[in-house]
């Protein structure tokens, strides 16, 4: 296979390394009935849900392997059909998947948080909100992945017409930057950044004690001493 620093090959890199994130959720879902005693112990209710949730990792996992494939191989011969495959797995399996569910429940406040203190939770520390995070961030470079290489798939050349590369300089800044970008992002909100609200806010927010109570009325002071 003659691989070319182009704009395709970078795509390949994005859909390769977003596929690759989706292993380890489509591998909890296959695990999820891997215990078959504890299984059997379970309601006939829950040891269905289980049972689907591990069919369901079965087929994560086969749409994973499918992806890489066309990505390594279609891509590579420039073929329409693996660029709509991999619409298809874009937009028909990890959007509704892992991304439509989360970000519906955060806009209708499920979360019982804010944007920003949604945000906030996201990079102080792992935890559901930094999950929901990192797919988003992992779909956002398959939809870059996708709109990359539009031009080499569907924009027709003239058989005389050269094929303008872009220069080595270039190629390497993309093939390292984009990967270290993501790595960088990931490892971010992996580990966790050092923000803190300031102190003034959080004690405006948080911390703020009650107001003080009304003094006690005068006694008033009549001639007749009442």
């Amino acid at each position: 296979m003659r691989v070319r620093p182009d704009s395709v090959f970078v795509s390949s890199i994005l859909h390769t390394i977003a596929l690759l994130f989706f292993v380890r959720p489509a591998l909890w879902y296959y695990g999820a009935a891997s215990d078959r005693a504890a299984v059997a112990q379970l309601d006939a209710g829950f040891q269905g849900e289980l049972y689907a949730d591990h069919r369901f990792g079965v087929a994560c996992l086969a749409i994973i392997l499918i992806g890489l494939i066309v990505v390594w191989t279609g891509n590579a011969k420039r073929s329409r059909p693996a660029w709509f495959v991999m619409f298809a797995v874009v937009w028909f399996w990890a959007f509704p998947v892992f991304i439509l569910p989360p970000v519906v429940a955060l806009a209708r406040g499920e979360f019982m948080l804010t944007f920003p203190e949604f945000f906030y939770d996201a990079i102080s520390g792992p935890g559901m909100s930094t999950q929901i995070v990192r797919s988003i961030l992992v779909f956002f470079m398959m939809v870059v992945g996708l709109a990359l290489p539009m031009g080499r798939f569907f924009i027709a050349r003239k058989a005389n017409e050269p094929v303008h590369l872009p220069s080595k300089r270039l190629a390497v800044s993309l093939l390292i930057g984009i990967p270290v970008a993501a790595l960088a992002l990931y490892c971010w909100l992996r580990v966790g950044v050092l923000y803190e609200l300031p102190t003034a806010q959080l004690n405006a927010v948080l911390l703020q004690p009650p107001p003080p109570p009304p003094p006690p009325p005068t006694p008033c002071k009549c001639p007749d001493g009442t």
